[in-house]
C-alpha cells in the first residue's frame, strides 16, 4: 500500500528540488514482434540490431564498475499465413569487443505471435518472448543491463495494449532439466500492469501502475542436492504527468511501494523480507530528458533487480546494507535518425547516501528494426 509518509516524501521532493524524477522510457531499445493485421499471407525478413555501450563507474561496497561494449543482430524469416498468426524464425548473435571467442552467445529463436480479443488488442507469444525491457518494469524490480546481458527470454507471454491499459504476462523458462540433471530448473514468471485512471483534453493523466515478479529454482528429477529457492518481488504505484505545449514536452511524477519476499528456507540470503520506496520525476524538451530519482530499501533484494539497489553485495561477499538510500540525477537523449534507426544516450549520476560517495554511468545505444515483407504466400 502507499502510505501517507511515502507520498509526503514525493510531493516535497517534487517541490522542493524542482528537478525531475519518472521511470526510464525504453522503448527505443526494447524488442517488439510486428504483427500488421493488413499483411495477411505474406512472408518476408526482420532484422533487429542492437549496439551498446554502458560504463559504470561504481565504486562503492555494493557494486562496482564494468564496461560492456559491443553489438548484437537476431535476423530472421517470417510468414504471415493469416491477419492473426506471424511464425517468426532466425539465429540471435552477441559480440562483446575484445572478447574470446568472438561471439559469445549464438542461440536460435522463434515466435509464435497470436492477436486475440476485440479490435486485435490481446497478443499471445510463444517461443521467444518480447522479454527485458519491453516488460516496463522499474529498476529496482529488473536489471536494466538485461537489454544486454539477458536479452533472449523464452517461453509463454500474453500481452493487451488499449489506450487505458497495459498488460504483460508471462513466464520465462531459463534453465531446463532432465532426469538426473546435476543442476536445478530456474524460471522467472511475473506481470506487469498499467491502468489508466484519467486523461483530461489539456494533456493531464494519472495512472496505477502494479508489477510483480517470482523466481523459482528447484524441481524433484535433478540430482541437485542444494535447497530450492522462490523469490517474490512487487510493486504498486502512482503516476501523474501531462504532455503540454508549454517550455518543456511532458512532465510526470510517480511513486512506487516495493516488496521483497523469500518463501523458502534455504538459507542463502541474509534477508527473508524487505521493501522499498521508489520516487521519480520527470521532464522533457523534444528528444532530451531530466530526471532525478530517490531509493530506500529496507532489506531489499530482487534477483532479476539492477544490482545498485540492493542491500546486499555483488561484489563484496558478506557485506549488506539494511538501508540503502540513493540518489540519481540522469540526463536523456533519445532520437529517431532515420525509418527504424534509433539512438539513446544517458548519463547517470548516483549518489550513496551512507557511504557518501558520488558514482556515475554513461551509456549510448544504437539500435535498427527492419521489417520487410517480400511478397505473397503460394499456395
Amino acid at each position: 500500500m502507499i502510505n501517507i509518509k511515502h507520498i509526503a516524501i514525493l510531493v516535497v521532493l517534487t517541490f522542493g528540488l524542482t528537478q525531475a524524477f519518472a521511470q526510464l522510457d525504453n522503448s527505443l531499445i526494447s524488442d517488439k514482434i510486428t504483427l500488421n493485421t493488413s499483411d495477411s499471407n505474406t512472408w518476408g525478413v526482420t532484422v533487429n540490431n542492437f549496439n551498446y555501450l554502458r560504463n559504470t563507474e561504481y565504486f562503492n561496497d555494493i557494486e562496482v564498475g564494468r564496461t560492456l561494449f559491443g553489438y548484437q543482430l537476431n535476423p530472421s524469416l517470417f510468414i504471415q499465413p493469416n491477419s492473426r498468426m506471424k511464425l517468426q524464425a532466425g539465429v540471435f548473435v552477441q559480440s562483446d569487443f575484445g572478447g574470446n571467442p568472438g561471439y559469445n552467445k549464438v542461440l536460435p529463436t522463434f515466435s509464435l505471435k497470436i492477436t486475440t480479443g476485440k479490435n486485435n488488442a490481446g497478443r499471445f507469444i510463444f517461443g521467444t518472448l518480447e522479454g527485458a525491457l519491453a516488460h516496463r518494469l522499474i529498476e529496482p524490480l529488473f536489471d536494466i543491463n538485461t537489454a544486454i546481458t539477458n536479452r533472449i527470454e523464452n517461453g509463454a507471454q500474453y500481452k493487451i495494449e488499449t489506450a487505458k491499459h497495459f498488460g504483460d504476462v508471462w513466464i520465462n523458462w531459463e534453465r531446463f532439466i532432465e532426469r538426473g540433471s546435476p543442476f536445478k530448473e530456474q524460471f522467472t514468471a511475473g506481470f506487469s500492469f498499467q491502468h489508466k485512471l484519467f486523461e483530461h483534453s489539456n494533456g493531464l493523466y494519472a495512472s496505477l501502475p502494479y508489477q510483480f515478479l517470482a523466481h523459482h529454482r528447484g524441481g524433484q528429477i535433478d540430482t541437485d542436492s542444494s535447497n530450492m529457492t522462490m523469490q517474490f518481488n512487487g510493486a504498486i504505484g502512482l503516476q501523474i504527468g501531462q504532455v503540454t505545449k508549454g517550455w518543456i514536452d511532458e512532465w510526470r511524477i510517480e511513486s512506487y511501494n516495493t516488496f521483497y519476499l523469500e518463501n523458502t528456507n534455504s538459507g542463502y540470503f541474509p534477508y527473508r523480507e524487505g521493501n522499498g520506496m521508489y520516487s521519480n520525476l520527470f521532464i522533457r524538451k523534444g528528444g532530451l530528458g531530466m530526471m532525478a530519482s530517490f531509493w530506500r530499501g529496507d532489506k531489499w533484494m530482487a534477483p532479476r533487480g539492477t544490482n545498485i539497489f540492493s542491500s546486499v553485495s555483488l561484489d563484496k561477499p558478506g557485506y549488506t546494507e539494511p538501508i540503502r538510500q540513493l540518489i540519481f540525477v540522469r540526463f536523456l537523449y533519445n532520437k529517431s535518425l532515420a525509418d527504424g534507426l534509433n539512438i539513446s544516450a544517458r548519463f547517470e549520476p548516483v549518489y550513496g547516501i551512507k557511504s557518501s560517495l558520488l558514482d556515475f554511468s554513461y551509456s549510448l545505444y544504437l539500435s535498427y528494426k527492419l521489417d520487410q515483407c517480400f511478397g505473397k504466400l503460394k499456395h
